[in-house]
């Protein structure tokens, strides 16, 4: 996600904060949130052309520029205020008693212990996908192998009765 979607975000976050009245009235917008984060860091957003345009730099597509560099490196931390912003937003509104963590770095912890949870359960899903599988493969050639024999002692009895019928019909040789 571009940093315009972070932004687009933070503002529809902000917005259910001030409409709501407690934590999960707002998750939904939170969990926006968190996905466009995360697409960012992962994509690390193309960056804007028209800057690097107008900065004079040739190389527009390059990565390395000094106009790249700027507009990546203030982006950032626009959107970390922005972040920011919305953690004091989200801590002034439900406080937390002396002591305890705020309510920003709570719903940060528990997202991070549900994301491991769920990346758990996808890996133990894969590992039960990979033993059907191959429990799946065991059975069909089994099938196989099976139907192969009941195929052979077909052929078996049928030459067999072949010979039969051939001998009580031909005519003996005396």
């Amino acid at each position: 996600m571009d940093p315009v979607t972070i932004a687009a975000s933070i503002a529809a976050v902000k917005t259910a904060i001030g409409a709501a009245k407690n934590i999960q009235s707002i998750g939904h917008s939170l969990d926006g949130l968190f996905k466009a984060q995360e697409e960012h860091k992962k994509k690390k957003a193309r960056k804007q052309q028209v800057l690097r345009m107008r900065s004079g730099d040739e190389d527009y597509d390059d990565e390395t520029s000094i106009s790249a560099v700027a507009n990546q490196v203030l982006e950032e931390k626009k959107t970390q205020a922005a972040i920011e912003s919305l953690a004091k937003e989200i801590n002034r509104k439900w406080p937390s008693k002396v002591g305890e963590k705020t309510t920003w770095d709570q719903m940060l912890e528990q997202r991070k212990k549900l994301l491991a949870e769920r990346a758990a359960a996808d890996q133990l899903a894969k590992a039960n996908a990979l033993k059907k599988a191959k429990a799946d493969k065991i059975f069909w050639h089994k099938v196989a192998v099976e139907a192969g024999k009941i195929l052979i002692l077909c052929v078996v009895v049928a030459a067999i009765g072949a010979f039969l019928y051939y001998a009580s019909t031909a005519p003996k040789i005396r």
